[in-house]
């Protein structure tokens, strides 16, 4: 995969993802197929991702707790559904083709995505740009982890930006940098990824 963008392949299928993955490296963009969601998680430890494309019939077979990782997953790649009709890859949400979905992963920059202990938390929590919270975003936790937390808000941010939070009830507010951000608009969660400037205890 070197110097090449690659893109995760997900279809229980082996015949669909052979097909996909044809298509897609046909594009110019390396690609890794796996059977299900479960596998996903430990490829995005070990390979630099610039986006994950799911079949649609697989997507509806998976767990919970496997559609709980992709929710998250989406927050920080490219990401869309697909399905093959009458040998056709089409994918999913108007407008969408394999070409513009590729265009999208050209313009990702790739990257893994340790996770360390990630568990699934949704907190009300005070959302500011500044310490005195006089113009708080009343917002909610995705997820959280000693080292950071996805955060839903729907407001414009930029990656390095530094943040406060605070729970209510709580006087001590933490504050953090933002490592990731999706619009509201986009396909996906909008929100943040911040990561805590002190190892904070989950809540």
């Amino acid at each position: 995969m070197k110097d090449r963008l690659a893109c995760v392949v997900i279809a229980s299928d082996s015949h669909v993802r052979t097909i996909v993955e044809a298509a897609v490296r046909h594009l110019d963009l390396e690609t890794k197929g796996i059977a299900s969601l479960g596998e996903l998680a430990a490829i995005v430890r070990d390979v630099p991702l610039g986006g994950i494309l799911l079949e649609l019939a697989t997507s509806i077979r998976s767990t919970p707790e496997e559609k709980e990782v992709t929710n998250e997953l989406t927050c920080v790649y490219p990401f869309a559904r697909f399905r093959i009709v009458d040998h056709e890859i089409r994918i999913l949400g108007e407008g969408n083709t394999l070409e513009t979905f590729v265009e999208r992963c050209r313009q990702f920059n790739p990257r893994v995505l340790r996770r360390e202990g990630r568990i699934s938390r949704h907190l009300s929590v005070y959302l500011s740009r500044e310490p005195g919270f006089e113009e708080a975003e009343k917002a909610v936790t995705i997820n959280m982890s000693k080292g950071g937390c996805l955060v839903f808000s729907s407001r414009k941010w930029s990656i390095g930006d530094l943040v406060w939070l605070r729970f209510p009830g709580e006087e001590i507010a933490i504050s953090g940098t933002v490592r990731f951000w999706r619009a509201w608009g986009q396909k996906g969660i909008p929100g943040i990824g911040v990561q805590f400037n002190a190892e904070a205890p989950l809540a």
